[in-house]
């Protein structure tokens, strides 16, 4: 499932790129008026319209060709097969914006195994009814999230976003980092 910002965000990503109301007008085919509308929540555009104003911010955000390794979160946060679904659960909860943990051998070699995501983590918790701290993380696996260079331009996995909302980074054959969509787009 692809993910796209919240209308409250427009003006901050639109802002961030350093594009005006006027300009980001003129790409979508819309008046100034009515973007300032949308970013004060007065209007909603179409969701046409709603889509061409991330592809512009998307197109925007790209030009900039930025490495990866430049807007990589780190420390990279993750799990080892060894973990239960309550160390999962509770890292989710302590650690702000944080919707996905790549599960990697262990510390020093850092080779993916798969991910949890905080969503299938917890439906999984209400649907089984069973203690988080006696399901391993190694039995809840899913699938692998994209894993790229860390000197790719950010420009080259925006379709990987569009499609799993990260990419994993490495360096060294080692998972260094984490790139999200808030990361593409914030990060110059």
């Amino acid at each position: 499932m692809s993910y796209f910002p919240k209308f409250d965000e427009i003006k901050e990503f639109r802002i961030k790129q350093g594009i005006t109301q006027s300009e980001l007008a003129k790409a979508v085919g819309v008046s100034t008026n009515m973007i300032g509308q949308i970013e004060t929540d007065r209007a909603k555009p179409s969701a046409e319209n709603y889509k061409k104003i991330f592809e512009y911010l998307f197109q925007k955000s790209d030009e900039k060709e930025v490495k990866l390794e430049e807007i990589w979160a780190t420390p990279l946060i993750f799990l080892t097969p060894g973990k239960t679904a309550q160390d999962a659960k509770e890292i989710f909860e302590s650690e702000k914006d944080i919707e996905l943990l790549p599960v990697l051998t262990n510390d020093t070699d850092r080779h993916l195994l798969g991910k949890i995501t905080k969503k299938v983590l917890l439906e999984y918790l209400e649907k089984n009814n069973r203690e988080a701290n006696r399901i391993m993380i190694q039995d809840i696996l899913e699938e692998s999230p994209v894993t790229v260079p860390h000197d790719t331009p950010k420009t080259k996995i925006t379709k990987f976003l569009e499609e799993n909302n990260c990419v994993l980074v490495t360096k060294n054959g080692k998972i260094t980092g984490i790139v999200n969509y808030w990361d593409h787009m914030m990060k110059p």
